[in-house]
């Protein structure tokens, strides 16, 4: 009995662009003459390559003074240190200087950096002309892979936030209400790209549109549909009561309160 593989979209997505990343990294060191070294630029790129991050220009820039100070400091440590000693020691001058400087995105490419530079087989090669020769082919790759990542199928968390929203409001307005398990559905993809998105690089943009909250509003909202659904259903059955009219009532101007409070939360946020 055979089993079928099922390549999805986004992982055929990142490695076509994998590809690309890897094979113009190849060919520009290619170009340049510069394929020595050629493994810098590909790990760098690779690091970089991220399905989870955006690559904005904030964390590209990042990026690239998280590896120029990486190289720096490894300069500087050297002389005193060297090895896995050496190693850590960049590690600790790295961590809180990329937090100083607000390029905290580095830190892979930082820590990249230092390893690459402390294990090289001699250490009296280490000079400036090395360290600088590196961080470029280093930097080649980084540059590639942010380029490749704005051409190929650019990822946008916000608006794919909005889309996730669109689509469960329009569920909840419909006239007839989804299920539930396809209204629990629409809220979990929707609190699993919350909880992405502020893991990511946008994460500020996040917070300033409230999206927090907004799932506090959506969980409230559902429970409230799910009861008024569930007091139709038991109408439909034939059902008679005040308790259960007056129960209506009351869910449904939850509803309508929810969805006003929602409306209302999304022009804030324009």
């Amino acid at each position: 009995m055979g089993v079928t593989a099922r390549l999805s979209p986004d992982l055929l997505r990142q490695s076509l662009r994998l590809t690309v990343v890897m094979f113009v990294t190849a060919a520009i060191a290619l170009w340049a003459d510069r394929t020595s070294y050629l493994w810098y630029s590909l790990n760098a790129a690779l690091i970089v390559v991220d399905d989870n991050d955006e690559l904005t220009i904030p964390a590209a820039s990042g990026r690239v003074m998280g590896t120029i100070l990486g190289a720096l400091v490894t300069f500087v440590v050297h002389t005193i240190a060297s090895g896995w000693m050496g190693v850590l020691l960049s590690c600790v001058l790295c961590f809180p200087l990329l937090r100083l400087f607000g390029w905290q995105g580095g830190l892979s490419t930082a820590v990249n950096s230092v390893v690459m530079f402390l294990m090289i087989p001699k250490p009296t090669a280490l000079n400036w002309d090395f360290v600088f020769n590196r961080s470029l082919d280093s930097l080649i790759g980084i540059v590639v892979a942010v380029g490749v990542a704005y051409l190929f199928w650019p990822r946008n968390r916000l608006a794919e936030l909005d889309r996730l929203d669109l689509a469960l409001d329009q569920q909840i307005r419909a006239p007839v209400v989804g299920s539930a398990a396809d209204l629990t559905a629409g809220y979990l993809r929707l609190a699993r790209a919350v909880e992405m998105a502020m893991r990511s690089q946008q994460a500020s943009l996040v917070q300033r549109k409230r999206w927090r909250q907004r799932l506090l509003t959506w969980e409230t909202l559902l429970h409230h549909a799910l009861e008024l659904d569930r007091h139709r259903a038991l109408a439909q059955t034939g059902l008679r009561s005040p308790l259960l009219a007056a129960a209506m009532a009351d869910e449904q101007k939850r509803v309508q309160q929810a969805l006003r409070s929602m409306d209302l939360c999304r022009r804030a946020c324009r």
